[in-house]
């Protein structure tokens, strides 16, 4: 009997994580995107039921940590538990990893050659323009809201002035701004990626200007140019977005900094779904408050996102070339339907094609 149910179990598990696996190949779009094949093909399974996902994601959109990677673990355990959870978060994050390593390294080995500069400067402006235009799946429902916009503005006014204090708009977690000099250790590396992966909320596009800051501008580990590219190769790949970790990582430290860089960002967030936020969904589910917190943890993503995208598109320069090429990406991502893990390399190619005359 006890064979038999481990069989079952050992099933699960892999039923599970071929499925993520699949999904994190495939699953170009952003995070509203996975979470929507999600909801679909897990209520189809019958994992859960529709007015389960629906209750439990409402709250996980609360929690600190990329939507994608939360709802993908708390799936995993609800069918699987702990393993079955832990198999979900791996698998889902597995093809993308895979890709930033190989971009960094050849990447790297290719940066010399001038057609290079063509092409990752079509690839970063498109990469902007994905990011502005990606903001519409965060601010929808609020865009005649007066107050939100409030909280937008003071958020992005505060990041221009200090970007070190935009962990505090969003949560007051100051206490993990720990830091020691500036020390180019594992360590260091680690605590960054934690803290921003910690405090991600509405979108993996949040860590976009707590990352920018401490990687390029406090520990100056790259260059805005070199931080840009991590961002395009981040969107380029399948998967959550905050796997633009990786290829930092790896940018810094190879192999073992690509695996620490990826492990710590995803951290809490797999703590959380894996430990005590399954069972509190039904205790939680409904509560105002909730949706009050969302409102503006939200609002305070979306400012320093904006900023984060503006200082950025400074480091690129003015040319009619970066501004179309942003702007149409732009207009892309928000009005229309284009897949977007089309619009970076295409943008690439443009700008390669136009600049080879």
């Amino acid at each position: 009997m006890a064979n038999k149910n481990r069989k079952i179990v050992n099933n699960e598990i892999k039923e599970v994580f071929f499925y993520f696996l699949k999904l994190g190949a495939l699953g170009f779009g952003g995070p509203l995107v996975l979470v929507s094949n999600m909801q679909k093909d897990c209520v189809e399974k019958k994992w859960l039921t529709q007015h389960e996902f629906t209750s439990t994601f409402a709250l996980i959109k609360a929690m600190p940590g990329p939507v994608a990677f939360m709802t993908s673990v708390f799936l995993g355990r609800r069918k699987a538990g702990f393993w079955g959870g832990l198999a979900a978060g791996v698998a889902i994050n597995l093809p993308a990893f895979i890709l930033m390593i190989v971009f960094s390294i050849f990447f790297t080995k290719l940066s010399h050659l001038s057609f290079m500069h063509s092409l990752m400067l079509g690839m970063q402006a498109c990469a902007l323009g994905v990011i502005l235009g990606s903001l519409k799946g965060l601010v929808k429902g609020n865009e005649r809201n007066a107050s939100f916009w409030i909280l937008v503005i003071i958020a992005a006014g505060i990041n221009t002035i200090h970007p070190a204090y935009e962990p505090l708009v969003i949560l007051g977690f100051g206490f993990l701004m720990i830091t020691k000099g500036k020390l180019l250790d594992l360590g260091t590396m680690a605590l960054v990626f934690f803290k921003a992966g910690a405090l991600v909320f509405g979108s993996g596009l949040a860590i976009v200007p707590m990352l920018q800051y401490d990687v390029v501008e406090k520990y100056q580990w790259l260059s805005q140019s070199e931080f840009l590219d991590a961002l395009a190769f981040g969107q380029l790949t399948p998967g959550p977005v905050v796997i633009t970790a990786t290829y930092i990582g790896q940018k810094m430290y190879g192999l073992p900094g690509a695996f620490i860089a990826t492990f710590a960002i995803f951290a809490a967030s797999f703590f959380h779904m894996s430990t005590w936020f399954p069972h509190v969904v039904k205790r939680l589910s409904g509560k105002i408050w909730i949706k009050d917190f969302i409102f503006g943890a939200v609002a305070a993503v979306v400012g320093p996102i904006i900023i984060a995208v503006y200082n950025l598109g400074n480091s690129l320069g003015f040319s009619l070339l970066v501004a179309a090429l942003f702007v149409a990406s732009f207009l892309l991502t928000l009005l229309t339907k284009f897949p977007l893990w089309a619009v970076i390399p295409l943008g690439g190619i443009v700008s390669l094609a136009l600049q080879s005359f």
